[in-house]
């Protein structure tokens, strides 16, 4: 017996005629290529008919199961995301709703938003998540983000701090006051518990010390400074998640930093990366 699903397609979406109702999917379902690919080859069993519906389902199954959730202030819908009751329309809020119809868990990021709203400068609002999608640093379920860290091979921080060392223990917590770090961006080196990319390792003393990961608060951040092509950051408190191997990030060392400039670090104010 032959078993068919009339379909059409358009280049961009699919249109598949379930029990004679219309169901269309565009390119941003994720199982589009999936279902293209069993329509294709042509419909044989009943099982692929039953497959082909349930792919299609995927999406909407977990758009109704986040539609309407509410992470603190963070309320997440099929089309849009609120705060605190109002429509937020932002690169991130535009990047969230992506992910979500990609058919992804949304809560990670609706957590980091919920963090990221509490921090008091506008400034790190606006662009630290701008600097973790360049980055490429992922969120974590808890709403915190990852980021790198060099020390040198005792832990300690390569400037001391205004109260002494500054040690990076894994599984410590280090902080300071805030209204201790520098919040203009445009002074690049200056007071602040400092953050980076994966990229920039090689720029701090590239062929010394160990990598550490650490976990940060948006809440946090202070300021991202303008050097550097935006590759780190300050914050007033990270936790140090644990040390990366060496011979797992082996560029770290390598000693030819990725972006020149001279490291103007003040004695004076202490608390640099």
């Amino acid at each position: 017996m032959n078993y068919t699903l009339p379909f059409t397609y358009n280049g961009d979406t699919i249109t598949v005629f379930l029990y004679g109702a219309p169901v269309t999917i565009d390119s941003t379902h994720p199982s589009f290529d999936a279902i293209f690919n069993i329509l294709r080859d042509g419909i044989t069993t009943p099982e692929q008919c039953e497959e082909v519906e349930r792919l299609i389902s995927i999406k909407r199954t977990i758009e109704k199961a986040v539609e309407g959730q509410s992470f603190g202030k963070v309320t997440v819908g099929n089309d849009a995301v609120l705060y605190n009751g109002v429509v937020i329309n932002t690169y991130l809020t535009q990047r969230m709703l992506a992910i979500l119809a990609a058919g992804l868990s949304i809560a990670p990021w609706a957590k980091f938003m919920e963090k990221l709203y509490q921090n008091p400068s506008k400034t790190a609002v606006d662009e630290l998540f701008l600097w973790l999608d360049k980055a490429g640093m992922p969120i974590t379920d808890d709403g915190n983000f990852l980021a790198y860290k060099k020390v040198r091979e005792d832990y300690r921080s390569y400037h001391t701090g205004v109260t002494g060392e500054v040690w990076n223990y894994p599984g410590s917590t280090v902080e300071m006051p805030r209204f201790e770090v520098d919040d203009n961006r445009n002074k690049t080196c200056s007071a602040g518990l400092h953050f980076c990319s994966w990229h920039y390792l090689p720029s701090y003393h590239g062929n010394s010390g160990k990598v550490v990961l650490v976990s940060i608060n948006p809440a946090d951040v202070v300021s991202i400074p303008s050097d550097y092509d935006n590759s780190k950051g300050r914050t007033a408190k990270y936790v140090v998640v644990g040390e990366i191997p060496e011979d797992r990030v082996t560029h770290a060392f390598s000693g030819s930093p990725i972006w020149d400039g001279e490291y103007a670090f003040d004695s004076n104010t202490g608390w640099d990366f």
